[in-house]
C-alpha cells in the first residue's frame, strides 16, 4: 500500500490560492495585525480538514522555539513529584507545549549531564529541583538567559531566581506545636541530612515549635541516599533507642516516614499508644495504613498550577519582564489517628 504523502505548506498554499508566507504566519500565530480574520479563518478551517502537522524541525529553526519544556525532579516516580508532574502536563498541553520528566536522584553530576543534553536539544524552559551543591549551575543557567528557568520546591535565598515552593518552616512549626498541645511531651525530629532548602527549614521550623514550648529537641539527619536503605533504617532505630522518652516523631519526608514505620513495626511500637506520628507530603498509604497517618500536605493542585503557569507567562514575556515570579505557598495539616492521644495517654 503506497504511503500517503504529507501535506505541506506548499500544498496549501496551491490549493488556496494563498502565500505560503500568511499560511506560515497564521501557523505560527503572528497573523494578529496582519492578516485578515477571514483569511486567518478559512486556513485554519483548512488545516483541521485536511489534518495537517507542521514539521516541528522547521518550526524550531523558524520561531526559535521548541515547544518543550524540561522537569527535572529529584524523584519523578515519587507519588508527590508525580502528581506535579501529572497535572502540569494537561495544562501545557493545552498552551501548544510539551514536558520531558527525568530525575535527578538529589545528583549533582546526574543533573549537569541531564541539564546540557537539554539545553543542546534547545528546550524552551527548565523547571528544575536542584539537587545539593547546584547553586553555581543553576546561576550560570539563568545568566545565559537562553531558557526560562523555574525552581520547584526549593530556592536559594542569596539569587535572584525564579520558584515555586512550600511554606516548609510554618508547616513544620505547625507540626511541631499541635503535638505538643495535643499532650506529647517529647517531640523528636528525622530530617534528611542536606543543604537544600526544605531540609534545612522543616528542621528550622521543629526547633522554633520546640523553643516556643520550652521543650528539649531531639533530632537525627539521615543521608539521603541512605533513607530507603538498611542502613537508614539503622539510624532510626538507633535514634529511638537512644532517646526513649521520645512519645511523638515528625518525619521531614514521606519516605523518610515509610523507613520510620518499618522500624517501629520492627520494634513492635504501638501508633500512637507508644509514639505519635506526622510526616510531611500525604500518600493514599498514609490514609489506608492502620492507623492513618497524620500529614502536613502540601497543594499540589495550587503549586502545579502556579508552576506551569508561572513557567508559560515568562515563555510570553521573552525575559521582558523585570519582576520574578516568586510564590510560597501554605501546607495544610491533616489530622489523623497516628497522632492522637489514647484513652491510656490521658492522663500525660
Amino acid at each position: 500500500m503506497k504511503k500517503k504523502r504529507k501535506i505541506s505548506i506548499k500544498d496549501i498554499s496551491e490549493e488556496l490560492g494563498i502565500s505560503t508566507t500568511t499560511i506560515s504566519f497564521i501557523i505560527n500565530n503572528k497573523a494578529e495585525n496582519r492578516i485578515s480574520k477571514k483569511v486567518i479563518k478559512r486556513v485554519e478551517d483548512y488545516i483541521q480538514e485536511v489534518g495537517y502537522i507542521p514539521n516541528s524541525s522547521a518550526q524550531t529553526l523558524r520561531t526559535g522555539k521548541t515547544k518543550t519544556i524540561v522537569f527535572m525532579a529529584e524523584d519523578i516516580s515519587d507519588p508527590f513529584f508525580s502528581a506535579i508532574a501529572k497535572e502540569m502536563e494537561g495544562i501545557a498541553f493545552e498552551n501548544g507545549y510539551k514536558i520531558i520528566y527525568c530525575s535527578t536522584e538529589n545528583n549533582k553530576e546526574r543533573a549537569i549531564e541531564l541539564l546540557n543534553l537539554f539545553k543542546e536539544r534547545q528546550v524552551d524552559a527548565f523547571i528544575i529541583t536542584p539537587p545539593e551543591g547546584f547553586r553555581e549551575e543553576l546561576e550560570v543557567l539563568i545568566n545565559e538567559r537562553k531558557q526560562v528557568v523555574m525552581v520547584f520546591d526549593r530556592y536559594y535565598d542569596d539569587l535572584d531566581h525564579n520558584y515555586v515552593v512550600l511554606d516548609n518552616i510554618e508547616g513544620s512549626k505547625q507540626a511541631t506545636s499541635y503535638l505538643f498541645e495535643t499532650g506529647f511531651n517529647n517531640v523528636g525530629f528525622i530530617g534528611l541530612k542536606s543543604d537544600i532548602s526544605p531540609t534545612l527549614e522543616r528542621l528550622e521550623g521543629y526547633r522554633q515549635g520546640v523553643k516556643a514550648k520550652g521543650k528539649n529537641e531531639f533530632s537525627v539527619l539521615i543521608p539521603f541516599d541512605k533513607v530507603k536503605t538498611g542502613t537508614g533504617k539503622e539510624m532510626i532505630r538507633e535514634f529511638l533507642k537512644k532517646n526513649p522518652q521520645i512519645d511523638s516523631l515528625l518525619f521531614a519526608t514521606n519516605s523518610l516516614a515509610i523507613s520510620g514505620l518499618k522500624v517501629l513495626k520492627e520494634e513492635s511500637l504501638n501508633i500512637p499508644k507508644d509514639v505519635s506520628v506526622i510526616t510531611f507530603d500525604d500518600r493514599d498509604l498514609f490514609e489506608l495504613y492502620s492507623p492513618s497517618i497524620s500529614v502536613v500536605s502540601q497543594p499540589v493542585s495550587k503549586l502545579a498550577d502556579e508552576l506551569i503557569k508561572g513557567t508559560l507567562n515568562l515563555l510570553k514575556s521573552e525575559y521582558k519582564e523585570t519582576v520574578k515570579f516568586q510564590k510560597v505557598l501554605k501546607g495544610h495539616l491533616i489530622k489523623r489517628d497516628s497522632s492522637q492521644l489514647t484513652p491510656e495517654d490521658s492522663s500525660i
